[in-house]
């Protein structure tokens, strides 16, 4: 039942054409005992073949595509195993099934240490192409 409930919330944007979503918060995890949180705003779209992360920065949009290459469902989660146009591998992971999407987690290996960086993308409000945003609220 839970897959079946993971799927419903994945399926939309496969039969619609695409989900956008918007992150104002970034949660970085690069040590286990303390979190750090930037204000970064971010537009994450999914399409059936790519996810497209468009981040602004001070000097305009960093625009990310990343082409899904696997989907997969583990421990109820929906999990995308994605590749840069860099041929980096970025793994991203849709949560355990609720009603709404409160974030996206975002993983990718430093190319630096090669050790594996957790992102988690908190989420704000979404869009789904067929009119005005659906606003996600938070408590």
């Amino acid at each position: 039942m839970r897959i079946l409930c993971l799927i419903l919330i994945f399926t939309p944007f496969l039969l619609r054409g695409q989900e956008v979503y918007y992150s104002p918060f970034t949660e970085t995890y690069p040590n286990i005992y303390r979190s750090e949180f930037e204000k970064i705003n971010r537009r994450i779209v999914f399409e059936p073949n790519e996810v497209t992360i468009v981040t602004e920065t001070q000097r305009g949009k960093d625009i990310e595509v990343l082409n899904i290459k696997e989907i997969q469902f583990v421990d109820n989660r929906l999990i995308l195993q994605c590749q840069n146009r860099s041929k980096r591998k970025v793994t991203i992971i849709l949560p355990e099934e609720q009603e709404q999407l409160f974030y996206i987690d975002y993983y990718y290996r430093s190319s630096t240490t090669n050790e594996e960086i957790q992102i988690r993308l908190h989420l704000e409000e979404m869009q789904t192409g067929q009119g005005d945003p659906v606003k996600i609220k938070f408590g």
